[in-house]
């Protein structure tokens, strides 16, 4: 199968985070084919393989991303999804595709020296695939001291790499808050418990957290997103009530040390109030925190491949969770322009660019080459 294949397949059948079965084992069946030196699912849905270098040398990691997204598509493609309400609106077909044309071309070409790990792996989107990778105890088989992933990035000329030391992204989290007291009639709501205040207190405890300057490192949103209190019936005076926030910040420090306070202050709120209180933090990404050489060998990468290359003014607000790959490690995730045209990450009329794997793939490679093929200076 060509990767441009493989994409359009992936497309026509995707998969959302957690329940890529066909895609994991359609990838274990193409790769299986290669001259591997270990291959074995991980981290529940993902995948991950290995070619050893015959000398001691750096252990790399380079990573795709393989889910979908829960949203319906109308474009009138040839490959067009056939999951009802499922959806490729994110790319990660084609970054799937990009790493399976990487592997063809160094398949018969093993590194010289070190290691090279490739990890499918699943669950990105909801924050979950990361940690479960990490998490395995097989992962240990997989040391690696750098790590690079890409993502294609609407909105920028086709083909160019983007990159940036330091932040690369924001890191972001969700909480949500759920309070039981007790219902009342509304003519005497005194003699209950009503959520309403903890409610509005809370989301101006969130407001007065928040530094909204993003050239600040304490940059730090805390948005409410959904809330939930009573019903149309004007003669009760409500008992529940639920709250949800998407925080983000630039330091994954921040962004925690922040969330606790906020949860600390309205557990001891609700106490005071007589209210049972339930949280919950979900969809966790660490921010993507790149360093400098490996910046550097991205913009070297781009140039050997005959790509323009852009240094990123400022971090995305989006979260992504190979940041986790990156805690106490050292790599990059770069961008990769999707045309200025393109529809935005997430919009039902989004579609990978095609032109984009040829691209992609050069670029690993020449990442490749720096560190495993090549007598690098680095090294």
């Amino acid at each position: 199968m060509k990767p441009i294949e493989l994409r359009h397949y992936l497309h026509q059948y995707p998969e959302l985070s957690g329940a890529e079965r066909n895609t994991q084992d359609l990838l274990h069946k193409l790769v299986a084919k290669l001259p591997l030196d270990r291959l074995e699912r991980i981290g529940g849905r993902s995948l991950i393989l290995s070619f050893n270098g015959k000398h001691p040398g750096p252990q790399i990691l380079f990573r795709a991303d393989i889910d979908a997204l829960p949203i319906s598509e109308d474009l009138p493609l040839s490959y067009q999804s056939k999951n009802k309400g499922v959806s490729h609106k994110c790319g990660h077909d084609g970054h799937t595709a990009i790493m399976f044309d990487f592997l063809n071309r160094i398949a018969q070409k093993k590194p010289k020296r070190g290691g090279l790990h490739i990890l499918f792996q699943s669950s990105e989107e909801n924050g979950k695939g990361a940690a479960a990778v990490l998490q395995d105890s097989k992962f240990k088989n997989y040391p690696y001291d750098y790590a690079y992933a890409l993502h294609n990035i609407p909105g920028f000329p086709e083909g160019k790499v983007l990159s940036r030391s330091g932040n690369f992204n924001a890191g972001a989290s969700s909480i949500s808050f759920d309070w039981k007291g007790l219902e009342t009639h509304a003519a005497h709501p005194h003699k209950g418990k009503n959520p309403a205040a903890l409610i509005a207190q809370a989301i101006q405890l969130a407001s007065n957290l928040e530094l909204q300057d993003v050239k600040d490192a304490g940059f730090f949103l805390c948005t409410p997103v959904y809330s939930l209190l009573g019903s149309k019936d004007y003669g009760i005076s409500p008992g529940q009530g639920t709250l949800h926030f998407t925080a983000r910040a630039w330091q994954g420090e921040v962004l925690n040390q922040n969330l606790n306070t906020l949860e600390a202050a309205l557990k001891l709120e609700s106490e005071k109030q007589g209210l049972e209180l339930k949280v919950n933090r979900f969809e966790a990404f660490w921010p993507i925190i790149n360093d400098e050489q490996s910046k550097d060998i991205i913009d070297k990468a781009a140039i050997k491949a005959g790509l323009e290359t852009g240094t990123l003014e400022e971090p995305f607000s989006w979260g992504e969770d190979f940041g986790l790959f990156l805690k106490g490690k050292k790599g990059a995730m770069f961008g990769l322009g999707a045309g200025e045209n393109c529809k935005v990450l997430h919009h039902p009329e989004y579609d990978f660019p095609d032109s984009l794997i040829d691209k992609g793939a050069e670029v690993f490679y020449q990442i490749y080459r720096q560190h495993l093929d090549e007598e690098h200076q680095l090294y």
